[in-house]
């Protein structure tokens, strides 16, 4: 396997203004192995999104498929301890690196465990949480498990996986997940039963699902790669439109003017 390194050039670019995307990574990983596993994605949206990307709290031994490749660039991290996510941990720590980095966060992208966590705030912007992360449009979940991860044990209780599959979902939320989202799984995937049980937790109507034949891994084939780029974009284009009608009409009614219908994105 070829490793393609950020560029000495590219690590001392300075920011630009395009929109953010904050990465999580997967369980026993780091921000750094996340920002090489994901360059291919990164590349074919490089004129559309700038990605940040921010280590888990929590020290652990290498995840699945993460040496020998990545070995020696520990040391290794995962958003969830023993007893859950920690919220005292987490939250400050995300709240913290989009503060630091100043960027117009407008989305969410996760991989394997990373993907838990970012339906679980997205799932908090739903409930109006005051704590929320409210400025995601959309989620980005790539080789997701399962279950979600909240960071309030209210929302998403430290439950059994078993039990959380056959009962928790129905009866402890009233609504699933309606936030635009996109659910990138692979075939050859060892959890791949995972991956399509997290995406049930979201809105069939506002979600797409994407199956390639891989494993736990991310688009190699460019072809591939750009089928998932095109959807982000579409994503963010559609989000973009869900935040700009309401104002328009808004200055319409202020100024006493006919509002036109802007005309749906195609997707």
């Amino acid at each position: 396997m070829t490793v393609l390194a950020p560029s000495p050039a590219a690590k001392s670019r300075p920011k630009s203004n395009l929109p953010c995307l904050l990465c999580l990574h997967g369980g026993g990983t780091s921000a750094q192995i996340f920002a090489i596993q994901v360059g291919r994605l990164q590349r074919a949206l490089a004129k559309h999104f700038r990605f940040v990307f921010v280590d888990g709290p929590f020290e652990c031994p290498a995840g699945p498929g993460v040496l020998p490749f990545f070995e020696g660039m520990g040391p290794y991290r995962r958003w969830i301890n023993e007893d859950g996510c920690d919220e005292d941990k987490v939250r400050p720590l995300l709240k913290k690196k989009m503060a630091d980095d100043g960027g117009n966060f407008v989305g969410v992208l996760g991989f394997s465990q990373g993907a838990r966590l970012a339906l679980g705030l997205l799932h908090e912007k739903q409930e109006n949480r005051a704590e929320a992360f409210n400025e995601f449009g959309f989620g980005v979940f790539i080789c997701g498990t399962y279950p979600p991860l909240g960071l309030s044990s209210s929302l998403f209780p430290i439950t059994p996986t078993a039990q959380f599959e056959s009962q928790y979902w129905d009866k402890k939320h009233d609504s699933i997940l309606n936030i635009p989202t996109v659910h990138v799984m692979w075939s050859r995937d060892p959890f791949l039963h995972k991956s399509r049980l997290l995406s049930q937790c979201s809105d069939p109507a506002s979600t797409t699902i994407m199956e390639f034949a891989m494993g736990h891994a991310f688009p190699a084939a460019p072809a591939d790669t750009q089928r998932v780029a095109n959807k982000v974009i579409a994503l963010y284009q559609n989000h973009q439109h869900e935040v700009d009608v309401p104002r328009v009409e808004q200055l319409g009614k202020e100024v006493g003017q006919v509002v036109v219908t802007a005309v749906p994105i195609q997707t």
